[in-house]
């Protein structure tokens, strides 16, 4: 009785698989081929959908304009976001109101964390700005102690005249840092 696992079985059973497949590919090679290219193809389709539809390259090509200095993207940034707090008090609503003041609120303070103010904390860049840089320093540490008590009160309630006040006092120091017009 011959051994199963001889050198010459294995030889023949290696042999025979290699002609399956050689056969399966002769009779059907052009149609694996024509599948992998769709295949691909849709693949392909999807990844470019996806980074166009999430605005990776946009996002990358902005950051590559603004470290290269080739454009004014601190300035489309904050247009962008400004129009995002606006449609935000569209909309109405306290939460939505909230939401204005701290995006506002976090955008000055990207803005001067960006023009090279250290600290931790806002308040700790806030103290480093005088008047004589932005003359509504004073009237923005008070829109700024508002939106801290819309984050630290879980209580407070915000109305449209305060929103409004603090709004206003966000929107001058942006004209007066040139970032929206």
């Amino acid at each position: 009785m011959p051994y199963l696992f001889s050198g010459n079985n294995i030889f023949l059973k290696l042999m025979q698989i290699r002609q399956l497949v050689f056969g399966f590919w002769e009779s059907y090679g052009i149609a694996v081929q024509a599948f992998s290219v769709l295949l691909s193809g849709a693949l392909l389709f999807g990844i470019v959908f996806f980074i166009l539809r999430l605005g990776i390259l946009n996002y990358q090509a902005e950051r590559f304009i603004d470290v290269s200095g080739f454009g004014d993207l601190s300035r489309r940034r904050s247009l962008k976001a400004w129009q995002q707090i606006q449609k935000r008090m569209r909309l109405g609503g306290e939460a939505n109101m909230k939401l204005a003041l701290i995006e506002a609120d976090k955008i000055f303070d990207e803005i001067i964390k960006l023009s090279g103010y250290k600290g931790e904390t806002m308040a700790d860049r806030l103290k480093q700005i005088t008047p004589a840089q932005l003359s509504g320093i004073e009237r923005l540490w008070q829109a700024h102690k508002i939106r801290n008590r819309v984050v630290h009160e879980p209580d407070f309630h915000l109305t449209l005249e305060q929103t409004d006040a603090a709004l206003d006092i966000y929107k001058q120091s942006f004209q007066e840092m040139g970032l929206i017009d």
